[in-house]
């Protein structure tokens, strides 16, 4: 592996980044700041579900009771709201010469044809990880696999496997609850893959007791985790694991994003809150 730099963000969502397309430029570029004179090849990740509140709030919130005048308006806004996310990301890939993980978003899985432009395979929503190369291109849109039960209603993506080879080092890429299944990451390592991104947003307070252990800490445990599933590994070595703050639809996100070796934790963000930056230098 040949990367340079490493950038895991941690992002917390609030409407008002959302509203219009140059709002949530300023945001993705603000949060990219800590790039500015590091070396390359760089390798960035942002979270699960931040392009989401795209879907919510890009020019003009959504509301439920919209579906009673207009039943297909969650399509129009999601045909917005990723071409605005993919749009800026590229852009943002480009502006920093960075290898770009843009995070997730919930849409139909778009498709580019010369004749026929931008259009989606099936309508049916994913959750949808967008990977770009330096020169803003799509390198690979990856959809969760393993959905929770507030994402039942979402089609389940199917296994890749999801793998990219750059000249800078193959990067696999997990989502969230996806990156906690042994097979997946025994068949990424298997394959060859050496940096592993895991995007993710956790619903659970930060500090509850383990479900499955009440003498543990959620934190903790994921903490623990993200260290022990490399260890013994023939190529895994290092874990982006950025992670989601904020409130979207009712639920709160916590979560202390970490950059992990095998065995031990080499950034984590100060707090289960807020924004943060965690850039490692190889």
């Amino acid at each position: 592996m040949r990367f340079r730099t490493l950038l895991a963000i941690q992002a917390e969502v609030k409407p008002d980044f959302y509203r219009t397309e140059e709002a949530f430029r300023e945001r993705v570029f603000s949060l990219l700041e800590s790039l500015e004179g590091t070396s390359s090849p760089r390798l960035v990740a942002f979270p699960e579900l931040f392009g989401l509140p795209l879907l919510l709030h890009l020019e003009g919130d959504f509301h439920p009771r919209d579906l009673l005048k207009n039943p297909l308006l969650p399509w129009r806004r999601a045909r917005r709201a990723y071409g605005v996310f993919q749009q800026v990301m590229a852009e943002a890939a480009r502006a920093f010469s960075t290898y770009l993980l843009a995070g997730t978003l919930l849409s139909p899985p778009y498709e580019e044809e010369l004749a026929r432009g931008r259009f989606a395979r099936t309508p049916l929503f994913q959750n949808l990880a967008l990977f770009l190369n330096p020169e803003g291109r799509l390198l690979a849109q990856v959809p969760k696999m393993e959905l929770t039960p507030p994402e039942r209603w979402l089609r389940r993506g199917t296994f890749g496997p999801h793998l990219v080879e750059t000249p800078a080092g193959r990067v696999g890429i997990l989502i969230c609850l996806d990156g906690f299944f042994e097979r997946y990451l025994a068949r990424l390592d298997a394959l060859g893959a050496e940096v592993l991104l895991q995007p993710s947003a956790n619903p659970a307070p930060w500090d509850r007791p383990w479900p499955w252990d009440g003498s543990r800490r959620e934190g903790e445990v994921w903490r623990a985790s993200a260290q022990e599933r490399l260890v013994g590994r023939e190529h895994l070595r290092l874990l982006l694991n950025p992670m989601l703050n904020g409130e979207i639809l009712g639920l709160t996100f916590e979560g202390q994003s970490g950059i992990y070796a095998p065995g031990e934790a080499l950034a984590l963000a100060p707090a289960p809150r807020g924004d943060a930056a965690l850039l490692l230098t190889l």
